[in-house]
């Protein structure tokens, strides 16, 4: 069948259009019924189609020349030009068009393999712990049950059917839920899906009440401290604990805390604020100085001894190379636990509640006790003036606390603490 005659006289020819030369700013030349090639400034030349639509003239580009010759701008000038006699914007359909091929190809694309492309994409800033953990989550959890599903397939009871499985770890089921929902947020916004089946799931399982680690007694401490001084761990650990006791920082900070933080003349430790990597710096972005009690710098001096030429306070046991881990700390207590030393319910991070517990009993300023702790000041301008003003309150109630607990282990009398 003979091909129809072109509706448009057009005038261009590839000749005409190789001779076309660029100047200062874009020149349209026209081809014939709204279609154009424009020679940019920079000598590309782009096909362009012009046209009227509800009483506003815009334009669509159809491509690049010669990428796209004549004939094929011809083509898609016909096929736009019908749209539009069909009372369809062109341009507003190839935006369209373009989204709908886009949820195509994520169509085939699993859930997996876009909750992946995710956490390299989204997560990249996130410490190595966080990362393991919510990693580990989609592993473990979540790929063998929706992973091999296209990601648009994706429903609600889908996530339903999951989290229903995991009632017993409402925790680890609420924050798994978070994160479907930030990934197909995600996804919302690189324009793959329009739903996001993790939403209608929140509050499906309710959080646990919030964990608070019980502290020790004044009672409690003589036993404590003289446990680990005494038990069967190495040495390297046993300081560390008591270091731990004495610094009030968490237990991340401590394990990788190294010599180049610390400035023994001045006597202050400054952890870094939050980097990527799982390196034992603050939770926080800012960084935190801690001010070392002279019973703390006794013990660096003793860590010193231990760790040589490492660049960790407390290196591991078995390569100095290496900073000791959590896990060390964490079978200490659980050998003061087994032996009856601590309570079955204390924790390393109970360490922190016993200080500022001993610290408020004793009247020291909530505020310096908080700085103390690393807690966040909402108000950012005063977390800036507390920072300021704090030190030497800081810096006195960390003394304090140390003598404190050397009284304590000495058996001197202890500060009751008030009925709650």
């Amino acid at each position: 069948m003979a091909q129809s005659p072109r509706a448009v006289n057009y005038t261009l020819t590839d000749k005409a259009i190789q001779a076309l030369k660029p100047k200062a700013k874009p020149c349209p030349v026209a081809d014939g019924g709204g279609l154009f090639v424009e020679v940019l400034a920079s000598g590309s030349k782009v096909w362009r189609y012009s046209y009227g639509f509800n009483g506003k003239r815009t334009k669509v580009t159809i491509g690049q020349y010669p990428a796209i010759g004549i004939k094929a701008a011809r083509n898609s000038h016909e096929a736009l030009r019908a749209t539009l006699a069909s009372g369809v914007d062109p341009a507003r359909k190839k935006q369209i068009d373009k989204v709908t091929r886009v949820a195509e190809v994520a169509k085939a694309q699993t859930f997996e393999t876009f909750a992946r492309i995710w956490f390299a994409e989204k997560l990249a800033n996130a410490t190595a712990r966080t990362q393991k953990q919510n990693l580990g989550w989609m592993v473990n959890d979540v790929f063998p049950v929706i992973g091999a599903l296209p990601l648009g397939d994706v429903h609600a009871s889908d996530i339903l059917r999951l989290l229903e499985g995991m009632r017993n770890t409402p925790t680890k089921a609420n924050s798994i839920r978070s994160i479907l929902e930030r990934i197909y947020q995600y996804a919302a916004q690189k324009l793959l899906v329009t739903y996001n089946p993790a939403v209608p799931m929140r509050g499906l399982i309710d959080k646990p009440p919030a964990k608070h680690y019980p502290p020790l007694k004044p009672s409690d401490i003589h036993a404590f401290v003289e446990a680990v001084r005494t038990c069967g761990a190495h040495q390297g650990t046993r300081i560390a604990v008591e270091f731990l006791l004495l610094t009030v920082v968490r237990k991340d900070n401590v394990c990788k805390a190294r010599w180049e933080h610390i400035d023994l003349d001045a006597k202050t430790w400054t952890i870094p604020g939050r980097t990527v990597g799982g390196n034992g710096f603050m939770k926080a972005n800012r960084p935190h100085t801690v001010y070392l009690s002279s019973q703390a710098i006794e013990l660096l001096v003793k860590a010193k001894n231990l760790s040589g030429t490492s660049e960790w306070v407390f290196p591991s046991i078995h390569k100095l190379s290496e900073s000791m881990t959590e896990q060390a700390i964490n079978h200490l207590f659980q050998r003061l636990r087994a032996s009856g030393d601590i309570p079955a319910d204390f924790k390393p991070h109970g360490l922190r509640s016993t200080a500022s517990t001993m610290m408020n009993e004793q009247g020291i300023a909530p505020d310096v006790v908080e700085a103390i702790l690393a807690h966040k000041e909402k108000n950012t301008t005063r977390g800036s003036y507390n920072h300021a003003q704090y030190i030497k309150g800081v810096t006195d109630a960390l003394q304090w606390y140390a003598d404190h607990i050397d009284k304590l282990v000495a058996g001197a009398s202890v500060i009751q603490f008030k009925a709650a």
